[in-house]
């Protein structure tokens, strides 16, 4: 694919989640079961069983996840729950297979949140695969607009060498199981529905994916 030009405006990004290449890192968001199907909406995330111990101290949640006194919550993605997925050879291999599903892209304000879910189909020795290990980390993802000739690469934090995104070395998964991955982006910058999503350079583009628009 040929690169298009890249044209970003600046942009002052304030309280992201900590993600950057270089930033230590929690843990990793992992999932028991990961599916087979192409595509399937509405799915719902495990239930926590800790939270129904005699014991739990903490308040009940919403339906967002967020305790009723007001603290945020996680929403972990199902690797059914997506709008788009595809399943890819890992670059330099044969037969080493894995599955990427969009759980969705959402514009806020002056910037655009990716979320994949990444899901590992090929057994490294019984170690877990980590999204660098899955993705040609030569290439960055981004969003193309090709409506406008436009892409969008992830955020760097001023002075450079730390993107808005997650660590792509210790964001891991086992064979058969999921793992979350977030990206941030700055907000298009024409009035358009849809973007098209590169992972690596030696994989088809995910095509025509909606943008969500929140206020």
């Amino acid at each position: 694919m040929r690169h298009l030009p890249r044209r970003l405006a600046p942009i002052a990004v304030v309280s992201l989640l900590a993600l950057g290449a270089c930033s230590s890192g929690g843990p990793d968001a992992e999932f028991d079961d990961a599916g087979t199907a192409e595509t399937t909406a509405g799915a719902e995330s495990p239930a926590d069983d800790a939270a129904e111990s005699p014991d739990a101290t903490s308040g009940a949640t919403d339906e967002d996840g967020a305790e009723s006194g007001g603290t945020p919550g996680v929403d972990f993605p199902d690797p059914e729950d997506v709008v788009a997925d595809a399943t890819f050879t890992v670059p330099g291999t044969e037969d080493d297979e894995v599955r990427f599903g969009i759980e969705s892209i959402v514009v806020s304000g002056r910037t655009t949140e990716l979320r994949l879910v990444m899901t590992p189909e090929f057994d490294d020795g019984g170690k877990a695969a980590s999204f660098y290990d899955a993705v040609d980390r030569d290439t960055q993802i981004t969003l193309i607009d090709r409506e406008n000739l436009k892409e969008y690469r992830v955020l760097e934090a001023d002075g450079g060498g730390r993107w808005y995104e997650s660590d792509a070395v210790h964001t891991k998964a086992l064979p058969g199981q999921s793992v979350g991955y977030q990206a941030f982006f700055a907000a298009p910058e024409d009035d358009i529905t849809t973007v098209d999503v590169k992972l690596a350079d030696s994989w088809p583009v995910f095509e025509d994916v909606p943008l969500t628009f929140e206020d």
